[in-house]
């Protein structure tokens, strides 16, 4: 009986650690991203978009990639990445962000998807004299 209380109390102690341990790495994680500049993000989360990508082959593309201050124009293939030129001109990057912006606006398929879907559920509702449930 004495061995089953030993190793029971090893056991509570083995799991009380790993508690205290993975609390302390928790504590580090969100006082890292609260303070640290390089771990924080932008308003949506992420500091670099892509912008815009054409493919010219079998995995190879150009890719237009955005992060502050820039947009790197990337020539990307199987095995490498190439940095084609780099656009540090804000009225040139603004103009290439809004123009793409308001094309994605237009395109955006999930949107429209949506719109769609809960036109077409709308109007079998209609039918059967049921309100739409969104």
């Amino acid at each position: 009986m004495n061995a089953m209380t030993d190793l029971s109390m090893v056991t509570l102690k083995m799991v009380i650690s790993l508690a205290i341990v993975l609390a302390i790495i928790w504590g580090l994680y969100r006082a890292a991203k609260k303070n640290l500049p390089g771990v924080q993000n932008s308003g949506n989360g992420k500091m670099m978009r892509v912008v815009e990508h054409q493919y010219l082959g079998i995995k190879k593309t150009i890719t237009m990639v955005q992060i502050p201050g820039a947009i790197l124009v990337l020539g990307v293939s199987s095995d490498r990445v190439n940095l084609l030129t780099q656009i540090d001109d804000p009225a040139v990057i603004n103009g290439i962000t809004s123009r793409l912006d308001s094309q994605r606006s237009i395109l955006n398929f999930k949107d429209q998807l949506q719109r769609l879907t809960r036109s077409k559920r709308g109007g079998l509702h209609a039918e059967r004299g049921e309100k739409a449930a969104d």
